[in-house]
């Protein structure tokens, strides 16, 4: 029984006050993050990540705001002020953002920042679905303290695709868009060079894409039209086996998850150095 209860412990504290600073905080979350504990691992993760795209955002948003405020052309069209307008709107958001979030980022060394892609790999590997899509659908140039730490190439070699395995278990859409990406010969993340390019598998999760998506979406489209590019590489029997692949994997993971309804690319906005939901 005492066993029980010290195994319990950090199940019973409760995590620091949302918003705390990190650099505060950090040491503990990790600590409890390494004996297994989820919440603080989901914690760290999500704290780092956002104090990346804060860093990321304060080195291009004065940049980026500059150069719309100081256009004073005038519109050509309605549509080119609709665009001006869904800009300015994209430069506040993120603005705001690294301003809210400034007092809990403040004073992180780039060692500190250097804990943001194992503490990914640890939330992913305690079962965060978000930390996951991040972590298997990484962008090398987001990765803080990469040429520092080789290591982690061969880290995620190893994780990538069991992680990528058990997310599609879950019915995790986003999963679904990075194999379809990755085996299409995507080159915007490391996962194509665990997959290598395979048209038949990526006409297989274009295909499960589909399944997901409602009718008369820009998506489903999307996915009509990577489905013909995709055919027109196979032969009628490969056809056929990737379709029934297709429906086997959304029969028996997928059917019970809500439809897509064109947010799986948002999904991963924070991952790829966002910051809040893009122009």
């Amino acid at each position: 029984m005492l066993d029980s209860a010290v195994s319990n412990a950090s199940e019973r504290t409760p995590l620091p006050p949302a918003s705390a600073p990190l650099k505060s905080i950090l040491a503990e979350l990790k600590a409890r993050a390494d004996a297994g504990d989820s919440d603080a691992a989901t914690r760290l993760f999500r704290d780092m990540q956002t104090c990346a795209q804060v860093q990321r955002l304060n080195q291009t948003m004065p940049g980026v705001a500059n150069r719309v405020l100081n256009d004073t052309s005038a519109p050509a069209s309605s549509a080119a002020a609709q665009r001006s307008e869904r800009m300015l709107d994209f430069v506040q958001r993120n603005l705001d953002f690294a301003r809210n979030n400034a007092a809990m980022c403040a004073g992180l060394s780039a060692d500190d920042m250097a804990n943001l892609v194992p503490a990914t790999l640890q939330a992913a590997q305690l079962g965060d679905a978000q930390a996951a899509n991040c972590y298997v659908g990484a962008n090398l140039n987001n990765w803080p303290g990469l040429v520092n730490n080789p290591q982690w190439v061969q880290d995620y070699q190893s994780n990538a695709l069991n992680l990528a395995n058990n997310a599609l278990q879950q019915g995790d859409w986003s999963m679904a868009m990075l194999m379809a990406q990755a085996y299409g010969g995507s080159s915007r993340n490391l996962l194509n060079q665990i997959t290598g390019n395979n048209a038949q598998q990526a006409y297989t999760y274009a295909k499960l894409m589909s399944l997901g998506q409602p009718t008369g979406t820009q998506q489903a489209q999307r996915s009509t039209n990577a489905l013909s590019n995709f055919s027109s590489q196979l032969t009628p029997a490969q056809i056929q086996a990737a379709d029934q692949q297709a429906q086997q994997m959304y029969q028996q993971y997928f059917n019970n998850t809500p439809r897509q309804t064109g947010d799986v690319a948002g999904a991963m906005q924070a991952c790829q150095g966002g910051g809040p939901p893009g122009f």
